[in-house]
């Protein structure tokens, strides 16, 4: 199997359901969160062939500092996306 193909996979499997549900993460204690971050660990190691003693963290930095998006967004180029304005220092204000 490719590189390529792995990290599609991975992604699909692993990434996007993490990011799907990463604001109800927040509210997690440590034991799921430990779990989560396994799960990530190991399928970082699975992606970059790197041994299960080696430190993750040099590992993880280096893969998301090489991350770039394949296409740019679409609200981006045409100022779509606009932040609302929230009068109170709230949950709603951290949102953005």
């Amino acid at each position: 199997m490719s590189q390529a193909e792995m990290e599609m996979i991975i992604h699909a499997f692993i990434s996007s359901h993490l990011d799907y549900c990463n604001s109800l993460f927040t509210c997690l204690n440590k034991t799921p969160l430990h779990c989560l971050q396994t799960v990530q660990n190991a399928a970082t190691r699975l992606l970059t062939k790197s041994t299960r003693t080696s430190h993750i963290t040099p590992i993880i930095s280096d893969l998301l500092q090489s991350y770039t998006t394949r296409r740019s967004l679409r609200f981006y180029s045409q100022r779509l996306l606009e932040v609302p304005h929230t009068r109170l220092r709230t949950c709603g204000n951290r949102a953005f």
